[in-house]
């Protein structure tokens, strides 16, 4: 089979990171090729955004730019494990990056511009919360972006986005099990849609 490129997107605190293991976990189980995978990423670049998502002073280009090159080279490896066969399952991807860095007053354009390199996910799902409730989650605030007003805008753009392109959203505010199931039941479709038993 080829690989599938699946990605969970969603405002800080939204549920993506607990969604992608349980997803990829659950895919495990069924006796499917999976890789789980994050953005930004643990290389080299991903480590250096880690660092600006703490500095306030930073310019949003330059955070957009940072995540767009951690992006080409996390693309290189999806690209070879979808060749490969395998189900690609990641905690954020490009999605992300045009809803956070347009909430920050970048330019759409411009920002698929510097993207051009990058994979776009084959099945995106979006895990939708209001803010309020998903910095209710956070232990603590710790990055820039984790403020009510701005993950409001951002949220806007996730759904514009997911209506636009017909994306599957999800309301990740309920508990976890039912939101993984919900995933899980959209995947299968997608799967099966792909001549994939599950």
């Amino acid at each position: 089979m080829k690989g599938l490129y699946i990605s969970l997107d969603g405002v800080d605190g939204a549920g993506s990171t607990t969604h992608t293991k349980l997803l990829a976990d659950w895919l495990t189980s069924r006796g499917l090729k999976v890789f789980a995978t994050k953005e930004p990423t643990n290389g080299r670049i991903g480590s250096l955004i880690r660092c600006y998502l703490l500095d306030e002073r930073a310019h949003p280009a330059v955070d957009a730019l940072l995540f767009a090159a951690d992006r080409v080279e996390h693309s290189v490896l999806i690209g070879k494990l979808l060749s490969e066969g395998v189900i690609v399952v990641s905690d954020r991807s490009i999605i992300s990056s045009l809803a956070y860095q347009q909430a920050q007053g970048l330019e759409p354009n411009w920002l698929i511009e510097i993207n051009k390199y990058s994979l776009k996910p084959d099945v995106p799902i979006i895990l939708d919360v209001d803010p309020a409730v998903s910095l209710s989650r956070k232990q603590a605030i710790k990055e820039k972006f984790e403020k009510h007003d701005f993950l409001k805008a951002v949220r806007k753009h996730l759904l514009d986005m997911a209506s636009k392109n017909g994306w599957f959203v999800v309301d990740s505010s309920r508990p976890i099990e039912e939101v993984a199931s919900d995933i899980r039941n959209y995947v299968v479709k997608e799967l099966r849609r792909r001549e994939v038993n599950v």
